[in-house]
């Protein structure tokens, strides 16, 4: 019998208070990964009421700073942290990047200890932080492990990592979250094996935007950070997190607009960046992909040698795409090479396997379109076979 959509007979939001209620009579820690975006904002409060319905004293945070942050949003998190219901854990641990220009891909270590001896920071690691020291790592290279192995640590039984992740927020989203017809909103995190005592939890996953800001501040009284009301005022993108990736920094005039003197700063540490900023607007991507994929797989070659500029970001992709290659042999019209190609410029492939193209996606288009041309040529050559 195929599952079917059905309405509950309650609000999004008490929906959410009952998951909330069960994530915290089904694990021993529960942890709220906050982001300072208004999303983890709402999961803080939602926290709050549990932890006040059953006497539970400060709410447990978790704050995974990734140095480029925006200005905005490390002072809300400060903020935050000194609420005396909020007992948050701060970590500035070494983990790799890449900063994005116009398809081309360097990588970059966030809170390096080389690039602080250079004053190349974005800012100050916090004298608070948990950093790479404290687990007698060395903060120059890359942590060997997942950051969430780092975050559990010193966690008692079965850990719970409680996440503010709405569907309606991309179509990736979604699907992790229907893909179980029981507690589809606890999940094991992505390439972790299911004897480690870790889960994600998504409790407000069918809220809306509103939904979300109502829940802060008219149920709450409380405060959200000052960036949305920034962005808004300026139609700039609401997304909390590093600007500097595939996706975000091209809309990295927005900072521009939002925070001026963290572009600054930014441009001082990585001057090629404003080639984005000038260029972008003006550059055809889409030309730059049909010109690599015309070769197949020898222009997927040349697209990683003269696009991904650092060694270990080039094997990543080597990798990727033969994993994708192997699914094209068996599915070629769900993965064809110009998907691939795209994923290689314009998406993040670090930490991810090959997915088919959806409908959609402009990739989606472009394959109908060439299985249409390829089914009108077959019918030119029956023709010509009966003339």
């Amino acid at each position: 019998m195929p599952r079917q959509r059905m309405f509950l007979s309650m609000s999004c939001v008490d929906a959410a208070r009952e998951r909330m209620r069960h994530i915290y009579d089904t694990f021993d820690t529960v942890c709220i990964q906050f982001s300072g975006g208004k999303d983890s904002t709402a999961i803080l409060y939602l926290a709050k009421e549990i932890h006040e319905e059953r006497n539970l004293g400060p709410v447990k945070v978790i704050f995974r700073d990734e140095e480029m942050l925006s200005p905005t949003i490390v002072k809300f998190v400060e903020e935050v942290r000194d609420y005396d219901w909020v007992d948050m854990e701060w970590y500035c641990l070494p983990m790799g990047t890449d900063v994005w220009v116009l398809g081309r891909r360097q990588y970059c270590l966030l809170w390096s200890a080389q690039r602080a001896r250079e004053g190349r920071l974005t800012r100050q690691m916090p004298e608070w932080a948990i950093k790479a020291e404290d687990f007698g790592l060395d903060p120059n290279k890359p942590i060997p492990q997942t950051i969430d192995y780092y975050t559990m640590q010193g966690k008692k039984g079965k850990v719970a990592f409680v996440m503010g992740v709405r569907a309606n927020e991309s179509m990736i989203r979604y699907r992790s979250l229907v893909q179980k017809l029981h507690e589809n909103y606890i999940v094991v995190p992505y390439r972790s094996k299911r004897n480690i005592p870790l889960r994600f939890a998504k409790p407000i996953y069918d809220w809306t935007t509103d939904d979300v800001f109502k829940f802060i501040v008219e149920e709450h009284g409380g405060t959200y950070c000052e960036y949305y009301d920034l962005a808004s005022s300026t139609g700039s993108n609401t997304r909390v997190g590093i600007p500097l990736h595939a996706v975000a920094v091209r809309r990295i005039g927005d900072v521009v607009a939002t925070e001026p003197e963290f572009y600054d700063r930014l441009w001082e540490i990585f001057p090629h960046l404003d080639a984005q900023r000038r260029i972008w607007p003006d550059y055809d991507i889409e030309m730059v992909i049909m010109r690599y994929a015309r070769d197949g797989w020898d222009g997927v070659r040349r697209c990683i040698e003269e696009n991904i500029l650092t060694k270990g970001l080039a094997q990543r992709a080597f990798a990727y795409s033969a994993e994708f290659r192997r699914k094209s042999m068996k599915e070629p019209l769900s993965y064809p090479v110009h998907w691939l190609i795209r994923n290689l410029l314009m998406h993040e492939f670090i930490g991810t396997s090959p997915h088919p193209i959806g409908p959609g996606t402009k990739a989606y288009s472009i394959a109908m379109k060439e299985a249409s041309e390829l089914a009108d040529m077959d019918a030119l050559d029956i023709k010509d076979e009966k003339m």
